[in-house]
């Protein structure tokens, strides 16, 4: 049936509706530049694999502004802020003990993302204020990777009990179109900057 407002931790309503992501920079002057442009209110991911928390705090902290999360490869250990929350890999969605470390650092939003049935399972066991389904259809990161179309997004979403967004050769102008298949949002890389 897919989410539910009582399932759901915090107010839905102040979450946007699209879900800019950084592609995974190895120059974190990039990502900074790219961070930069965000306004209050907009949802935001940096991925920077190869960098700690600690160093990217160092580098992005005076360029933050709106909703920002961490992927999670790049969780140390150490406080979140500046960011809001983080979007989990599935092996660390899977993680117990991670995710009870960070929540234990408050963070607001606990985002994942999932390709299949089994990984939005394990997002509604640990309670993600919501996740990311993918690849809708072809993006042009992953040209190899076959589209699930939006037939197979829309069952999928059905399964989550948090908001879905759509990911995966969405366009800034796809959100009428994805809500109709019951995402929440759309996410992406290149337009969404």
């Amino acid at each position: 049936m897919g989410y539910h407002i009582s399932n759901w931790r915090f107010n839905f309503m102040a979450l946007p509706r699209r879900y800019s992501i950084t592609s995974n920079e190895d120059d974190l002057d990039v990502i900074a530049k790219m961070v930069f442009g965000r306004k209050d209110g907009e949802l935001s991911q940096v991925r920077a694999k190869m960098y700690t928390l600690t160093i990217i705090r160092e580098v992005l902290t005076p360029n933050i502004c709106g909703i920002f999360l961490l992927n999670s490869s790049s969780y140390d250990g150490t406080t979140l802020y500046p960011f809001q929350g983080i979007h989990l890999t599935l092996q660390d969605a899977k993680d117990v003990i991670l995710i009870k470390e960070i929540r234990s650092h408050g963070v607001k939003y606990i985002a994942a993302s999932c390709h299949n049935e089994e990984e939005i399972a394990v997002a509604n066991r640990v309670r993600c204020d919501f996740i990311t389904i993918s690849p809708v259809e072809t993006a042009g990161c992953h040209l190899d990777v076959r589209p699930i179309g939006w037939q197979q997004f829309s069952k999928l979403s059905a399964l989550a009990n948090m908001p879905v967004f759509a990911l995966g050769g969405q366009s800034i102008d796809n959100l009428s179109i994805a809500r109709k298949f019951g995402a929440y949002g759309i996410s992406g890389m290149s337009e969404f900057w």
